[in-house]
């Protein structure tokens, strides 16, 4: 019981800090991948999907999402590495329902087409595999601490 509160405490307590960096980072990086597309691809700039804010916040609130599922699970029950990885493709499923329902129509979206649907697929990827690696250090560190 002890090395579980261990384990717990570890874990939260770097996901205090790692948490916002990997926010920041992932923000970062999407809005890189959101200059480039818009210069490869001529996307106007003023796409709402691609706007700098609406990048962002997208960004913040898909991995506010994802660490909060972290910290609950984490809490309740002590789960392999493994775990962690399919929750975050969870996530990722879940992400693109957004660009795949405008891009067919069900859930209209102006201006919608192929270069911005896969700029936004190439974005939610990446937000996952970061994600996936924040899960795995957090969970690697706790069960180093329970050791």
């Amino acid at each position: 019981m002890a090395s579980l509160l261990l384990r717990e405490q570890v874990a939260l307590r770097k996901l205090i800090w790692v948490g916002p960096l990997t926010i920041v980072f992932t923000c970062i990086v999407n809005l890189i991948l959101r200059s480039i597309a818009v210069a490869i691809f001529g996307i106007p700039a003023t796409f709402q999907a691609l706007q700098a804010p609406t990048v962002i916040g997208s960004t913040i609130i898909f991995l506010l999402m994802a660490l909060l599922a972290f910290v609950l699970v984490n809490r309740f029950a002590q789960r392999p590495i493994w775990f962690y990885r399919r929750l975050a493709l969870v996530f990722l499923g879940i992400s693109f329902l957004g660009p795949i329902l405008a891009l067919v129509g069900l859930f209209p979206t102006p201006g919608m087409t192929i270069s911005i649907f896969w700029t936004m697929i190439v974005m939610h990827l990446v937000s996952a595999f970061i994600v996936i690696g924040l899960f795995t250090t957090l969970t690697r560190t706790g069960q180093v601490a329970a050791r």
